[in-house]
């Protein structure tokens, strides 16, 4: 690489070793966006708006609170033995928050393997 220029060095050296940790930031700051419920709960109000995570909180809190109000009416048992416990609505609402970052991570993959087979080099 004698006389190359800075950004020639930038990026045939120093880029193609920093997309494995580039790639980690992105889709770690990806995650944190999809997961942030609280900047819909402090800047919304049109509730064609609100994101996906706030609805499932939303929808966990009123599940929980359905079933606290058929614990104490006692003729409502039978009926909540049947129905959903808060516990299956809070898995199922925690498959349905994961799926989107399953199927973006094989996209991903790829620059963390090359990241540590590039680490694993010596010589």
């Amino acid at each position: 690489m004698d006389g190359a220029g800075t950004l020639t060095v930038f990026t045939r050296i120093i880029l193609p070793m920093c997309t494995p940790i580039l790639a980690t930031v992105g889709i770690f700051s990806a995650v944190n966006q999809w997961n942030s419920f609280q900047d819909t709960l402090i800047y919304m109000t049109d509730s064609k708006l609100y994101s996906l995570q706030y609805l499932l909180y939303t929808y966990i809190n009123q599940a929980s609170a359905l079933a606290n109000a058929a614990k104490a009416n006692s003729a409502n048992v039978a009926a909540l033995a049947s129905a959903a416990t808060p516990t299956s609505i809070r898995m199922t609402v925690s498959v349905i928050v994961v799926l989107p970052i399953m199927f973006t991570y094989p996209f991903f993959q790829r620059f963390f393997v090359k990241g540590m087979m590039l680490g694993a080099v010596k010589g």
